[in-house]
């Protein structure tokens, strides 16, 4: 499988140009299905796969952790550690569980921090986690204490790479001047939502045009794009856009427009395009997808496959 870089020198790490989402595996999607993905993904050379420790938390009363104690059992089992790089986050759990009111994230103040990813690297079955992410922007604490309790992780060599997920452009570039102050291990990686398709403006933690013109500058920080498929809705047509995530409205209609009749021009599927526009994108990015069955999963290989040259990206560049 194609390669990327995240991190740069003697720190840096490679992964496979896809990045598997585990967020339902061990609830909505059962074990043995979540093995026989996994097993399906490594076997296709892939080696990158994102969680995080309260992934489900919403689906059912728990405490969140079920992908990442799944995870450690796969790995446990096939004995292939350390031909993996794993990713997880901390800050986002909640302490009412099925309540997902910002009050009641645990956030990232220090303390917080540490133990999230001392319990996360107990249910993933690892003594260093590759690349470990905030969550989210807790705004409570001050950056220097959040900034420094991820650095002291990385100095510590509890994680090796440090993320931030859901972060506005210029908290990104504010967190990575105090690491610099702090001289501490700044982030190397952002993960937002990202797509083929544009959301309306607005406030949610989406990729835009500053942060793609933030990035390009900054060719340091990776970037990684979950939900890029949009929950499925691009292999199904006659799914309404979601509303509730800004994309129903008629230029995004007009762009979905584009990618099917790229997708029939090529022979390939409208999901298989998505990623394989990703793959072609510059400032680089790692898309970040999810799969339930063996049969999705290898849908989205296709996309490694796919070429799309000057015109075909020129069309739906313009979409």
């Amino acid at each position: 499988m194609q390669q990327r870089t995240i991190g740069t020198g003697d720190n840096q790490i490679r992964v496979s140009a896809l990045c598997l989402g585990a967020m339902y595996f061990g609830t909505r999607v059962d074990e043995d299905t979540s093995r026989a993905v996994l097993d399906r993904f490594v076997e296709a050379g892939g080696t990158f796969i994102d969680t995080a420790d309260n992934y489900n938390q919403w689906l059912r009363r728990s405490d969140g952790g079920e992908s990442e104690t799944l995870l450690g059992r796969w790995m446990a089992d096939r004995r292939i550690r350390d031909d993996l790089t794993i990713a997880t986050k901390g800050g986002a759990k909640t302490t009412v569980i099925g309540d997902a009111r910002e009050e009641n994230f645990e956030g990232l103040g220090a303390a917080t921090i540490r133990r999230a990813a001392e319990d996360s690297l107990r249910r993933l079955g690892l003594d260093r986690i590759d690349l470990y992410y905030a969550h989210w922007d807790d705004r409570k604490p001050p950056l220097e204490e959040t900034v420094g309790a991820l650095g002291k992780l990385a100095s510590d060599g509890l994680v090796g790479q440090i993320g931030c997920s859901n972060y506005a452009t210029w908290r990104l570039e504010r967190a990575r001047r105090v690491a610099a102050d702090l001289g501490v291990s700044g982030y190397t990686a952002i993960q937002q939502e990202y797509t083929y398709l544009w959301p309306r403006p607005g406030p949610a933690p989406v990729v835009g045009r500053e942060m793609l013109d933030y990035l390009t500058v900054h060719s340091d920080i990776a970037l990684l794009a979950y939900s890029p498929l949009l929950s499925g809705t691009y292999g199904r047509p006659e799914r309404p856009l979601p509303a509730n995530r800004g994309y129903a409205h008629p230029s995004a209609y007009a762009r979905f427009q584009v990618l099917r009749e790229v997708a029939d021009e090529v022979s390939a599927t409208p999901n298989q395009v998505a990623l394989a526009w990703l793959l072609h994108h510059r400032p680089a990015v790692i898309p970040v997808f999810g799969a339930s069955s063996v049969a999705q999963l290898d849908e989205a290989l296709g996309a490694l496959e796919l070429t799309l040259d000057e015109t075909l990206l020129a069309r739906l560049d313009a979409g």
